[in-house]
């Protein structure tokens, strides 16, 4: 306990992975697989450092010493930045280590590249997709010639930062090797079997990284892009030749986004796979056809984003431009097919109040999901709506590890304070998914909760180790 996952092999060149994933439970990171893929394609030995909750740096570091390694690699959102930043101060603080460069890829590297210039103990960033990039640029490293001139990456120089072009988009995926999941513990399969099929979103929701992109790669090639629907089937044969999971799920942002594709995966995923399997649409694409289509390939579950149940708000803060009744017709579809339903919820939101929240929660209640999920609007750094929260000043604290399904938020909004937040957040699933009964109860139980969490989580490190040793010594007994 307390130590991070650790997977990998010797190669050319030893490069270690790091994602940063506390507050969540252990899944697959299809980004960081791709790009690990690549390099191993190339020979290099792999080695992937999963940061749970109850980690040490020191134990981090540790692993980085024996592994022996020549490149460090951090695969990092927006909220694990501040813990990034510091992570690679401590790395670059061991003699032994000062040398080996670091390099930051993932969404927070691409939509916010200026933020590079926060740390000097960063040499580069991945400002695009990694999967040629990054295998290059290593390989500059090992022939120890200058990478400063690699395409898709920024990189900290003594006189500033050198922004390298960016490369076009990876037009063909079917080109990619399938994401590496050899150096991901069992635990990412077992909770969480996930796939992703496609790269891009034909929406711009203002909360959401994908708004940024369509700014950020204008020009670059097709921004929606899918594997065929023969590889997307191969990659699930191949995964389960290992692995007997019994839910299968696929991270794609709106599944069915793609007809003619959508149409053929169904037919391949129901004579070859047959697994019940769970995805994400959009109310908007969700009409009677496609619910059945989805059942009749072995879908049981289809999780559909409300955000809001206020439709001023969807349309002028998230930029959702849909009305209450293609909501309420997507979920009747799915119900109609068989499916069940899983509502995707946030509050904290800009402009929220009281009373939006409430009619949020009043229309799940209406529209009767089978699961209902509240989260805390986080406001990334580089979306409109991320910008905006900074703009107004609604920030207070940026610099720690957000978990969205807490219940506290990082902003101070106008209206609507982080108690009151709090408080929603837990009557929310108590009323929605609980039908609000035995309320004071539970509710009594999630405050406390959330209230020793809060409290753990301030804790200095020698405490946190102490209640850890005490609660092993029980379980043994």
């Amino acid at each position: 306990m307390g130590e991070p996952d650790v997977r990998g092999e010797r190669g050319i060149m030893n490069i270690v992975m790091i994602y940063p994933c506390q507050g969540n439970m252990v899944t697959f990171n299809y980004g960081a697989a791709s790009v690990i893929a690549m390099l191993k394609k190339s020979g290099h030995s792999v080695m992937l450092i999963m940061v749970r909750d109850h980690v040490k740096d020191r134990d981090i570091i540790r692993r980085i010493e024996d592994f022996k390694a020549d490149v460090i690699g951090f695969s990092c959102m927006s909220n694990y930045w501040q813990y990034v930043k510091d992570l690679s101060k401590k790395i670059k603080s061991r003699g032994r280590l000062k040398d080996i460069p670091i390099f930051v890829g993932g969404p927070h590297a691409i939509v916010c590249a200026s933020s590079i210039i926060e740390s000097r103990d960063i040499e580069g960033f991945c400002i695009g997709e990694g999967e040629y990039a990054f295998p290059e640029l290593v390989g500059k490293i090992e022939k120890g010639i200058d990478f400063r001139d690699t395409r898709n990456f920024y990189f900290n120089d003594a006189n500033g930062v050198i922004r390298n072009e960016m490369r076009t988009l990876i037009d063909d995926l079917d080109e990619l090797p399938f994401p590496d999941r050899e150096v991901f513990p069992e635990a990412a399969f077992t909770n969480y079997a996930n796939f992703t099929f496609s790269r891009g979103c034909p929406f711009s929701c203002s909360y959401c990284c994908n708004s940024a992109f369509h700014v950020i790669f204008k020009g670059k090639g097709r921004m929606i892009r899918h594997r065929s629907a023969e590889n997307a089937i191969r990659e699930i044969e191949a995964f389960l030749k290992n692995h007997k999971p019994r839910l299968l799920s696929f991270d794609d942002d709106c599944f069915n986004k793609n007809a003619a594709w959508f149409r053929e995966f169904c037919s391949k995923y129901k004579e070859r796979i047959g697994i019940p399997y769970t995805c994400n649409t959009r109310p908007e694409l969700l009409d009677a056809q496609a619910a059945e289509a989805l059942k009749d390939s072995g879908c049981r579950k289809i999780n559909i984003g409300i955000e809001s149940g206020d439709e001023r708000l969807r349309r002028t803060v998230l930029n959702r431009n849909m009305k209450d009744e293609d909501i309420e017709r997507a979920f009747r579809n799915a119900r109609e097919a068989g499916l069940e339903t899983m509502s995707f919820n946030m509050i904290g939101i800009p402009g929220d109040t009281r009373e939006t929240i409430r009619k949020t929660m009043e229309f799940n209640k209406k529209i009767r999901p089978t699961y209902s999920q509240v989260s805390v609007f986080y406001p990334y750094a580089g979306t409109p709506l991320g910008e905006l929260c900074r703009e107004k000043r609604y920030i207070e604290n940026e610099n720690s590890v957000f978990n969205f399904f807490r219940g506290s938020s990082v902003l101070r909004l106008p209206g609507l304070s982080k108690k009151e937040i709090e408080d929603l957040f837990i009557r929310f699933d108590i009323e929605v998914n609980h039908g609000g009964e035995d309320f004071a109860r539970l509710y009594r139980k999630r405050k406390m909760r959330n209230a020793l969490l809060s409290v753990y989580g301030r804790m200095p490190s020698f405490l946190k180790n102490i209640m850890r040793l005490i609660k092993r010594r029980a379980v043994l007994n």
